[in-house]
């Protein structure tokens, strides 16, 4: 096991990601997550990743950009990011758990499978930012396992984790 790196200076420097054609919607000239861009009620639907499917885009971008209350994604994602094998290709089949303890630990709160592009979303409700909890992402079958060894109040995992602090799970 490996406790999954965060650095703030990562935050700080990222661009914010824009969503591909597939989700433009009709403020074309706005931005994803101004408070003036108008979202299609159409698209606050359930969304789930799922093992075996290949549905998702954008690996390793912040999947929040757009699929969030001012942007045209499909659903409001609560949780989203995208996890890789150690030597950087997508990690297809594994599942991301978020706990009430670390390591592993606590109360399973939600179990999110990792589609075969390596991305994991949801729009189950979640407790963020109100609560915390501790991310814990398991490579499929008898893989092995990583962790943030300290809790977290957002789902938008691609916002720190890309890079050389993306999700490996071997």
């Amino acid at each position: 096991m490996q406790p999954l790196n965060l650095f703030l200076a990562a935050v700080l420097a990222l661009p914010l990601a824009a969503c591909g054609p597939a989700d433009e919607g009709p403020d074309e000239g706005i931005a994803p997550g101004d408070p003036s861009f108008v979202r299609d009620p159409a698209l606050d639907v359930e969304n789930v990743s799922a093992h075996g499917e290949a549905r998702s885009h954008n690996m390793g971008q912040n999947c929040m950009n757009c699929h969030q209350a001012h942007g045209p994604g499909r659903g409001r994602f609560t949780a989203a990011g995208t996890a890789h094998s150690p030597t950087g290709e997508p990690l297809a089949g594994g599942t991301v758990e978020l706990r009430t303890a670390p390591n592993g630990q606590g109360d399973l709160v939600l179990a999110i499978q990792i589609d075969d592009n390596g991305n994991f979303f949801t729009t189950e409700s979640l407790p963020f930012p109100d609560e915390s909890l501790f991310p814990f992402v398991r490579a499929p079958g008898a893989g092995g396992t990583s962790f943030m060894p300290f809790p977290t109040l957002s789902g938008a995992c691609n916002v720190c984790h890309v890079g050389a602090q993306r999700v490996a799970v071997e």
